[in-house]
């Protein structure tokens, strides 16, 4: 009878090992995926529906100069706003013509469309020579 308690116990050991095992199994993937959805949460990660995304926004054109400091181009279909960029710096305007800084010298301006609701791609950059020898 002696020898039967220590197999009990021997058993009884190896039962709360496995559930100790077990129960630290299931909080480490409970950690996991909390973090995981937290995670996920930080971040608005749009998700798109490929079936009903359109083609590309067209690219800008006609881009011309219109004042001393005042470009301006031909509106695009279904864009949000326009992002123009000049010696690196980036501007958002939302009609077709923007107002270059005075303090800025610029050779060069590209122009692309932009559409914020995500249904269609943003448009290719359009380059534009705006040198006063132009």
């Amino acid at each position: 009878m002696e020898g039967q308690g220590k197999t009990d116990r021997h058993r009884c050991a190896s039962a709360i090992k496995i559930l100790k095992i077990t129960t630290m199994i299931l909080f480490v993937a409970f950690v996991a995926f909390a973090f995981i959805y937290v995670f996920h949460g930080m971040f608005d990660v749009p998700s798109i529906n490929f079936s009903h995304t359109a083609s590309q926004l067209g690219d800008v054109s006609n881009i011309r100069r219109q004042a001393d400091n005042l470009f301006a181009w031909d509106a695009v279909k279904n864009a949000t706003y326009y992002v123009v960029e000049a010696n690196g710096t980036q501007f958002t305007v939302d009609k077709c013509q923007w107002l270059c800084p005075n303090e800025m010298n610029v050779d060069i301006i590209r122009v692309k469309a932009v559409d914020a609701s995500g249904r269609h791609g943003d448009s290719d950059w359009s380059y534009c020579d705006v040198s006063p020898n132009n």
